[in-house]
């Protein structure tokens, strides 16, 4: 039987100092000096215009940050929460530029946080795009305990003028999950607090990382040295233990219906390994059920995490020998992620004549993602896989990418196929079953 090794990371929001800004700054990627590749068709996200000013829907990220302080006898209590960021918006942005990120309901602000922000601007040769971000934006002293459905409006500020501009707006739920204190100490502990991001369950997007160049999420890190173009797949999961685990899997792949047989010394040409790129997770715990009363107590665990899928495929003039290159395959692709004869995920997307993803419909002026970045559809199998622990068909209806709402028949249609699988939300222990 197959062991499984889980880490688990906790929160601890008591130690964040009260005013916990925490920005931290990317190294500029070292790229070669002239293109890996120039994706120029229609069919490619490389901007052909200017897109100031333009959020990356697909780097956003959202957390709510449990805080508490101490009371009488050093006893911890909650304050609330704060809204942790990872916001990227496009654009060739001066020194001293910054995001303003501000929650609201009902059109009344709850918490405001200004974000000092880094820039990458890119070079004459360079084939991505310019941009400024920040990554675990925070300030504990926005701290609030009010729960539901808010707004968050994200503003550009021009480091020389001062000018602010509204860029987007995104809708996130807060919720609570109990905890007890620890040990055979009576009473409730400090609640945690979270964001649901079961409706981003159907989306995935396909990046074409050209060689040299950092991966989609990072920001700080070493760009890939493997000297070949690279073909990512980017999904959220609320997983399992197995999908915490994050197996390595293999991949097979059809055009048209064929299927294609994967070049290079056996057993590696096929594997495709996963990373979590992004993680969030809070663990409800309870007495309630009479086993809980005494010893370990009760918990029921619910987390979200943004998976890169490292696929055994590459494209353009840097290639590596030893897979198949999109170009050389133009037609109606499907890739499925396999364990052990077992289907967890399957993809599909179509490559035109000029060796490019097709548009997804719902970038043609509805959501927006980085340059080589392509929305493409992806089946998860009735039931869900072993990879996943809880998926909430109903949670579609509120969007995707935080609110941003289908406008594609396309998107409609792969919101609809999403499977039910767990519960959407920690239960109790007199529930569990």
């Amino acid at each position: 039987m197959k062991k499984i090794i889980c880490v688990v990371f906790v929160v601890i929001a008591a130690n964040l100092t009260a005013f916990g800004q925490v920005r931290q700054r990317g190294k500029r990627p070292d790229k070669p000096a002239e293109p890996t590749a120039t994706p120029n068709s229609s069919n490619s996200t490389t901007p052909a215009a200017n897109r100031n000013g333009v959020v990356d829907d697909g780097f956003t990220w959202f957390e709510a940050v449990s805080t508490e302080a101490l009371g009488q006898n050093n006893i911890p209590y909650s304050t609330g929460w704060v809204l942790k960021s990872h916001v990227r918006v496009f654009g060739d942005y001066p020194n001293r530029s910054a995001i303003k990120l501000v929650v609201s309901r009902a059109g009344k602000a709850v918490a405001t946080t200004r974000c000092e922000t880094d820039s990458y601007r890119k070079g004459a040769n360079d084939v991505d795009e310019s941009y400024m971000w920040t990554n675990e934006c925070w300030r504990k002293d926005t701290a609030t305990k009010e729960i539901g459905n808010f707004d968050v409006q994200v503003y550009s500020i021009h480091g020389e003028t001062d000018e602010e501009k509204l860029v987007r707006t995104y809708k996130i739920d807060v919720r609570t999950v109990n905890r007890v204190n620890a040990g055979q100490q009576p009473g409730n502990g400090p609640p945690h607090y979270y964001i649901p991001r079961h409706a981003e369950a159907p989306v995935s997007f396909l990046f074409l990382r050209p060689s040299g160049y950092i991966s989609y999420f990072d920001w700080g890190s070493r760009p890939e040295r493997s000297g070949a173009n690279l073909v990512e797949l980017h999904f959220s999961l609320s997983p399992s233990d197995i999908g915490k685990d994050l197996p390595h899997c293999y991949m097979r792949c059809s055009v048209d219906g064929k299927r294609l047989s994967m070049p290079g010394p056996m057993p590696y040409a096929d594997q495709a390994i996963s990373t979590a790129v992004r993680n969030f997770q809070v663990i409800y715990t309870d007495r309630l059920a009479a086993q809980y009363k005494r010893g370990t107590e009760y918990r029921d665990e619910i987390s979200f995490r943004m998976v890169r899928l490292k696929a055994p495929l590459t494209w353009g003039k840097v290639r590596d020998t030893n897979r198949l290159a999109l170009e050389d395959y133009p037609g109606n692709w499907e890739c499925s992620m396999m364990n052990n004869g077992e289907v967890w995920r399957t993809w599909r997307w179509k490559i035109g004549s000029n060796g490019m993803p097709d548009l997804h419909a719902e970038q043609k002026g509805n959501v927006n993602l980085y340059f080589n970045a392509f929305i493409v559809e992806m089946e998860i199998p009735a039931g869900g896989s072993p990879l996943d622990k809880r998926l909430v068909p109903e949670s579609t209806a509120g969007g995707l990418f935080y609110g941003q709402p289908w406008r594609s028949a396309e998107g409609k249609q792969m919101a609809s196929k999403l499977p039910k699988k767990g519960n959407p939300f920690p239960v109790p222990s007199t529930m569990a079953r």
